[in-house]
């Protein structure tokens, strides 16, 4: 579906074709795309509003202005939807927003806003998230918990350590193990100048094609910008991409996988120079 049809079925009253519309528009980079996604946040079908959502994250900054304006005037599952998103861009201008958010009165929001203040490394709002702690909802305890293993400091480990002894439930117990172990991690990493890859196992984003093709491709896009020489993260790539018709994005890995690989792994690259060759 080229790019025209498929903003024209976003706009579609079935259903199946708006998201088949949604589905073609995973991988797009172009900027005309975001007021459509942003409108398709809303739509009544939450399969869509997700994708929509999870498209946008991609934009990074330059949907960022767009998204908080429909953010901060948007309401409950909107709002919820248009603060994923934000949390996706990974802009840091969005945690004064987020912590402002932790008090809504939707329990999907507050969570999203608390993940998303532990993924920004918003070391100044502890006492923000530790609010989740109190919450209602059972995922919000948890995002605070995991928010904190992801800033890492000595003060969240404390917070996690706290937690973990109040509470008698077994899984929380477990949830606050896993999340102590990562906020150990974190902290040990800036101790010694080091950095924690956000990257995860290739076998995982594998399984998410079936699932999360938005975020496999994101995850895969991290291999390639750290120039990783397994030719794996390429080779996805660009049959993700070939599926939507991608054919841009296509060539730009293939070329970044030659330049890559042939002085890493050289011979590797032959693979990506007869494919680059085909498209010529």
């Amino acid at each position: 579906m080229n790019l025209e049809n498929a903003l024209e079925g976003l706009k579609d009253e079935n259903v199946t074709v708006r998201k088949e519309a949604i589905e073609s528009l995973i991988g797009c980079k172009d900027e005309r795309i975001v007021d459509d996604l942003i409108i398709a946040v809303k739509d009544e079908n939450a399969q869509i509003r997700f994708k929509a959502a999870e498209i946008l994250g991609t934009f990074g900054d330059s949907a960022f202005d767009r998204l908080i304006d429909e953010f901060e005037s948007a309401e409950g599952k909107n709002k919820r939807f248009l603060g994923f998103a934000l949390k996706e861009t990974g802009n840091p201008k969005s945690i004064e927003y987020f912590a402002k958010s932790v008090d809504d009165e939707d329990f999907g929001l507050r969570k999203v806003a608390i993940r998303a203040l532990g993924e920004l490394n918003a070391e100044d709002k502890l006492d923000i998230i530790a609010k989740g702690l109190e919450d209602e909802d059972w995922g919000v305890k948890l995002a605070s918990i995991y928010a904190f293993g992801d800033i890492g400091t000595p003060e969240s480990i404390e917070l996690i350590k706290k937690a973990r002894r109040n509470v008698d439930d077994k899984d929380f117990k477990k949830s606050c193990k896993k999340a102590l172990k990562k906020a150990e991690k974190v902290l040990k990493a800036r101790k010694t100048g080091e950095t924690v890859s956000s990257i995860i196992p290739l076998s995982t984003i594998k399984g998410m094609e079936k699932t999360n093709v938005t975020k496999a491709i994101q995850e895969y896009e991290k291999y390639v910008t750290d120039g990783e020489p397994k030719d794996t993260p390429y080779k996805r790539l660009c049959i993700l991409y070939r599926k939507n018709d991608d054919y841009e994005n296509e060539i730009r890995v293939i070329k970044r996988a030659i330049e890559v690989l042939s002085e890493k792994k050289p011979g590797k690259e032959a693979y990506f120079q007869k494919r680059l060759d085909k498209m010529s």
